[in-house]
């Protein structure tokens, strides 16, 4: 890596589409990597990653007159939810697990989820 710092499995692909959503249009893998700043991989190991993504269906190539540039295709919260039920499936106590990803909620946090929980009240 160009940036030299050594990251998680899954944090540069995180990292990437956090630049996409951010960006809000198509942008070229040179533009993410500027992004990146100082901590940014090389353009290698950065058109692997989203070709990655592409594969996955997270990200689309789109041709502009320049070459390519990408642009996610899912939604910031649909990844979220699919990792915090990735992760909850994977544990061993999923009633310990949800309980203290629970306790961790802020009240503005609980109301929103209560709300999607909850059906509406008939008044």
């Amino acid at each position: 890596m160009a940036g030299g710092s050594r990251r998680r499995p899954g944090e540069l692909e995180a990292a990437t589409l956090r630049i996409l959503w951010d960006a809000g249009r198509p942008v070229s893998a040179r533009q993410v990597l500027e992004a990146f700043g100082t901590d940014a991989p090389g353009l290698t190991a950065m058109l692997t990653v989203l070709d990655r993504l592409v594969v996955k269906g997270q990200v689309r190539r789109v041709p502009t007159d320049r070459g390519v540039s990408f642009e996610p295709v899912v939604a910031e919260s649909a990844v979220v939810a699919e990792r915090m039920l990735q992760a909850l499936v994977g544990s061993r106590d999923r009633s310990a697990a949800l309980l203290r990803f629970a306790g961790e909620l802020d009240a503005r946090d609980v109301d929103l989820l209560r709300a999607a929980i909850e059906p509406p009240s008939e008044g």
